[in-house]
């Protein structure tokens, strides 16, 4: 029987891919009960060794920021799909915020756990430029809507900043909650989120009611936030 692949050619080795989605799913199922998130912790409970662990990511700094890409990728993909639906640019927005909201919730544990991080500021630094990104190519597709100053750059690092100063007061107020093992809801985060956004960015004016419950129901069952399907 012929072999699927050439003699001269080998099938990539399948383990690296597994110990990668391994740690992944290790800091997503962190729970507020696991105690502090270290690296030891980390790779204990994904079932790889310290040095397993170190051949993927530098640091929990570094695995935060591949987290975070594939929040930005799935992003893109929900972006991408939206546009196929004939979305506006505001709806695309209003779903770039759900999508963090949603990350967020899924995320607490280790996202709380970065906040006592020795290296913190670093962790806050990708948080920040994560969010800023997907701003910036938001803002690039409403001309017409900018104001006058001060450049896209600006807006979407002010956006940003205050996305997550919002996320940090969440996964600090809600710490309480999910160590007595209450099911976390970022609804209200999501709410507040678009209620300090500007009006012409978000597409909602003051008095509008704002659909927070609807779009995180959505932004949950899309891409790197949807529920495991086994």
């Amino acid at each position: 029987m012929a072999s699927s692949t050439s003699s001269g050619e080998r099938a990539p080795d399948p383990r690296p891919a597994r110990t990668r989605a391994a740690i992944f799913a290790a800091a997503r199922e962190l729970s507020a009960d696991d105690g502090e998130v270290t690296v030891n912790a980390l790779a204990k409970r994904a079932g790889v060794s310290r040095a397993a662990f170190y051949s993927h990511f530098t640091g929990l700094d570094d695995l935060m920021g591949a987290m975070l890409q594939e929040m930005f990728d799935a992003a893109w993909e929900r972006g991408r799909a939206n546009g196929a639906a004939g979305y506006t640019i505001v709806q695309h927005v209003q779903h770039g915020y759900a999508m963090m909201a949603a990350y967020i919730e899924r995320h607490h544990a280790f996202l709380r756990g970065a906040l006592d991080w020795k290296s913190s500021h670093r962790t806050y630094m990708i948080l920040t430029g994560t969010m800023a990104a997907l701003h910036v190519e938001a803002l690039k597709r409403m001309p017409d809507r900018l104001p006058p100053r001060p450049g896209i750059e600006a807006l979407a690092r002010s956006l940003a900043g205050g996305e997550l100063v919002h996320a940090d007061h969440w996964l600090v107020t809600t710490e309480e909650a999910a160590r007595a093992g209450e099911e976390l809801d970022a609804t209200e985060l999501l709410e507040v989120m678009l209620a300090t956004a500007p009006s012409w960015y978000i597409g909602l004016g003051p008095d509008e009611p704002i659909p927070a419950a609807e779009l995180l129901a959505s932004a949950r069952t899309y891409g790197e936030d949807a529920p495991d399907q086994h």
